[in-house]
């Protein structure tokens, strides 16, 4: 699974003004791109809705949502680098509320390998150098770049 990171689905500094919209502008995106069907962005907010996509760890917040491999055409992972953090649910407490700074959007097709794709988010973001770099990075292609690298080191 090589090059699932691309300088065309890399956003960075982008407002919303809400989790919905976030998700209803980016499935758009994503859609225009050929990479989602039409129904990606509700399924990504009614996912959201009952299994919330929030993780923490000690230096960043982030948000990994994803949905059902009906709704995904090809296979992708979207960065987001918010400009304003977008609140959301904790994964594994939902009860806990955090300001996600990055959103990594999933666009799996085998669902066998979302497991394996997530453990490798969950490496990424524990990776404090990796994570601070693409906080101050300003560039698409170094920031799929940098992706790429990791995910061909760890996965």
């Amino acid at each position: 699974m090589d090059q699932i990171f691309r300088e065309d689905i890399v956003w960075l500094d982008q407002e919303f003004e809400s989790q919905e919209s976030f998700y209803r502008e980016i499935a758009d995106r994503l859609y225009k791109k050929g990479l989602v069907k039409e129904t990606f962005g509700q399924a990504l907010i009614d996912r959201e809705a009952v299994f919330p996509t929030g993780l923490k760890t000690e230096t960043f917040e982030i948000a990994i949502p994803h949905t059902d491999v009906e709704h995904v055409e090809e296979v992708f992972i979207a960065v987001v680098r918010f400009k304003t953090p977008i609140p959301y649910a904790h994964m594994g407490e939902p009860g806990i509320k955090l300001n996600a700074k990055f959103a990594f959007v999933l666009g799996i097709k085998d669902p066998q390998k979302q497991v394996e794709v997530l453990s490798t988010l969950v490496k990424l973001i524990s990776d404090e150098d990796t994570m601070k770099a693409l906080e101050s990075i300003q560039s698409e292609k170094e920031v799929s770049d940098k992706m790429n690298e990791f995910f061909a080191e760890n996965m």
